[in-house]
């Protein structure tokens, strides 16, 4: 099976260079996405653009692909399969939610100058996760995820069952 893999904010398709080894062992065929302005040197990309290369990685796939969306990136995950029902197999979400129609896609954190740099490790800690070490590749990963303080609790908005 095609396997799309889509990871949140700030994390570029090398973020999943440790999974896909077990996916090819497991037969399937793993394709990570770097969505615009998440590694590709641009310091801002817009919903539309980053939904965009979500929906052509979709159409790219030659059998219906499981799409797998991470943290922030599970709001494209669900766009996308709502978009392409007939070209989706499955969605999986990891560390996150889809936010409810009309909610902004991401507003954990301080935006500058129209973007949403990086705010270094301090929302982060505490995830049960230890730190990568600094200037490392694994640095600029993270396996704890932000948590949004919408919907009380930490959990973010309710939301209903994927269109699939």
């Amino acid at each position: 099976m095609e396997v799309l893999l889509i990871a949140g904010l700030w994390l570029d398709g090398k973020a999943w260079d440790a999974v896909t080894p077990t996916l090819e062992t497991l037969g399937h065929r793993p394709r990570p996405v770097t969505l615009p302005g998440q590694g590709d040197g641009r310091s801002s990309a817009t919903l539309d653009e980053q939904l965009a290369t979500g929906l052509a990685a979709v159409d790219a796939t030659v059998e219906k692909p499981l799409l797998v969306a991470h943290s922030a990136a599970c709001t494209l995950g669900w766009l996308a399969a709502d978009a392409r029902p007939e070209r989706v197999a499955k969605l999986a979400l990891i560390g996150g939610f889809p936010n409810e129609d009309g909610q902004p896609y991401a507003d954990f954190f301080e935006m500058r100058d129209g973007a949403m740099p990086f705010p270094g490790w301090g929302p982060f800690e505490g995830c049960g996760q230890r730190r990568p070490r600094r200037g490392t590749a694994a640095a600029h990963r993270s396996r704890c995820h932000p948590r949004p303080r919408a919907g009380g609790q930490g959990r973010g908005p309710a939301v209903g069952r994927a269109p699939l």
